[in-house]
């Protein structure tokens, strides 16, 4: 079974979450199993990491070079079109 932690958010925010997870299903192999489980993001370390290195691309798109040092060639941006 596949587990995928999910910051949890506002009930709207986690429905669309799990709304965009299941369209997703569809990709993954005949009869694998999945399950997503929304956590406070205070409670999960992962999760922790995964916004301060989103908040340092972020910044890096728009301009900033103070997480060069820092990311460097450890990241790969790759622009998704979601129509959001």
């Amino acid at each position: 079974m596949q587990h995928l932690l999910i910051e949890s958010r506002s009930a709207e925010l986690n429905h669309r979450d799990v709304a965009t997870v299941q369209g997703a299903r569809f990709a993954l192999p005949k009869g694998s199993h999945f399950r997503v489980d929304h956590v406070p993001g205070s409670g999960e370390p992962l999760l922790w990491v995964a916004d301060v290195v989103a908040g340092a691309v972020r910044a890096g798109l728009h301009g900033s070079s103070a997480q060069d040092g820092l990311l460097g060639e450890r990241v790969r941006v790759l622009n998704v079109l979601t129509g959001c």
